[in-house]
């Protein structure tokens, strides 16, 4: 029999009712606790004992060979490699980390604990493979450089930074901060961003399916009624011209889509062009201005975190130079680099490039290096952006919404009168 999706024989039942009986022969005290489960509690009970997760098999990368497996776990293998890792995962993982580390527990068994227990399989097998080598005599830092693509050189030096001072608990709770504050930053941003995306997605499947399927049957009424194309709106005739180089042409359409991305994928690239194209996307109403405030609160975070962690300033202005992702900001840090090597302060070279960082951050870092707090200070300005952020992409949420009304709203009328006005002419033809 089952017992709540339990497998349970029948074949102790008797067995098991002699022993409740002889429990409760047992003197229990005023306030004892007493569950009683009848004839199958024993039963029950056993059951639950023998129930354990399935074997996980653990793969250690540089040592685990599958070559003479069967292909499909070749393929498992493969598409589990391929796998992304995300910053929630990341930040989980740091936080747990820095917990157990806090509470005594050895780095090598925090690490067999953690790849038990997270989903992605990938990650598990990473940590396990980090375990291993930390096993084996390296440091966390060095067995997580391994993994270059998904600790970056950031993640790296923090945790460097917490092995050689004692404090890795503390880092690794300053680690997981960071990359938990910009899951959420990365989670809004994509809330905002799919709302438009999504609706021209709609709009364009609806165009189409209107092309292809109901603009043709309109064609057809309209022919046998007698009417010429052109005695039709200037609306109408323009659809049977989309529609007919949609239905006869498609395989050119997709020709020269793939070009124009073939093209531009070229060209974003190159280094000419991809210098363009992060410059553009500075500049872009709106926008730019809400990435230019993503870059400076990416900047003033990462380095106060860097700077705290006891790194000196020239390695953690080439470790945040690295992890921004346009290059007018790795030009510019470049260039603050080279300042600071010949004994300029990072405030004093970031006050001619106000368009990038804004004239009171830079006051608020020279009042940092003034003071020797530029870690407290960097930590109040990133606060400060990201609440600045967050009411930069509420307002830029509160314009789409009518912008994608707006729209929406002009191309059902430019459908509606399309497909509506020959009909009408159709049945004033009919009627006279």
């Amino acid at each position: 029999m089952e017992f709540d999706g339990l497998k349970i024989s029948s074949k102790n039942v008797q067995k098991s009712a002699q022993e409740h009986a002889a429990k409760k022969q047992v003197n229990l005290e005023e306030g004892d606790f007493v569950v009683s489960g009848g004839e199958y509690e024993a039963e029950v009970m056993q059951s639950i004992k023998n129930r354990k997760e399935s074997s996980v098999e653990k793969v250690i990368y540089g040592i685990y060979d599958n070559s003479d497996r069967s292909w499909t776990v070749r393929l498992n293998d493969f598409l589990i490699d391929q796998s992304k890792i995300t910053l929630k995962d990341k930040s989980y993982f740091f936080h747990m980390l820095a917990v157990m580390v806090d509470a005594g527990i050895a780095v090598v068994q925090a690490l067999k604990s953690l790849a038990l227990k997270t989903q992605n399989k990938r990650f598990r097998r990473i940590l396990d493979t980090i375990a291993y080598n930390c096993e084996g005599g390296s440091n966390l830092s060095d067995a997580m450089s391994r993994f270059d693509d998904v600790f970056d050189e950031s993640e790296r030096g923090i945790v460097k930074s917490g092995e050689a001072t004692g404090h890795l608990d503390l880092m690794l709770f300053k680690l997981s901060d960071q990359i938990d504050k910009r899951h959420e930053l990365y989670m809004k941003l994509w809330t905002a961003s799919v709302y438009p995306v999504a609706v021209f997605a709609v709009l364009i499947l609806v165009a189409l399916g209107m092309l292809i399927w109901v603009f043709p049957s309109l064609l057809n009424l309209l022919t046998e009624g007698g009417v010429s194309q052109s005695s039709l709106p200037l609306a109408t005739r323009i659809l049977i011209s989309i529609q007919s180089a949609v239905v006869n042409f498609w395989w050119i359409i997709l020709i020269v889509i793939f070009m124009f991305y073939g093209m531009f994928n070229m060209y974003s690239h190159s280094e000419y062009g991809a210098f363009r194209l992060d410059y553009m996307k500075l500049n872009i109403p709106i926008i730019g201005e809400l990435m230019r405030k993503l870059y400076v609160y990416r900047f003033v975070s990462l380095l106060g975190i860097l700077v705290d962690a006891g790194l000196p300033v020239i390695t953690s202005l080439k470790i945040v130079g690295n992890s921004l992702s346009n290059r007018i900001y790795k030009l510019k840090l470049q260039e603050v680099i080279t300042e600071v090597k010949s004994g300029r302060k990072i405030s004093e070279s970031l006050m001619d490039s106000e368009y990038l960082f804004p004239h009171e951050i830079v006051q608020m870092l020279m009042v940092g290096e003034a003071s020797a707090t530029m870690a407290k200070i960097s930590e109040k300005i990133s606060d400060q952006y990201q609440r600045e952020i967050d009411n930069a992409l509420k307002k830029l949420t509160s314009v789409f919404e009518p912008v994608m009304i707006l729209v929406v709203g002009i191309l059902v009328a430019v459908l509606a009168m399309a497909i509506m006005a020959p009909i009408f002419n159709l049945s004033t033809i009919v009627n006279s």
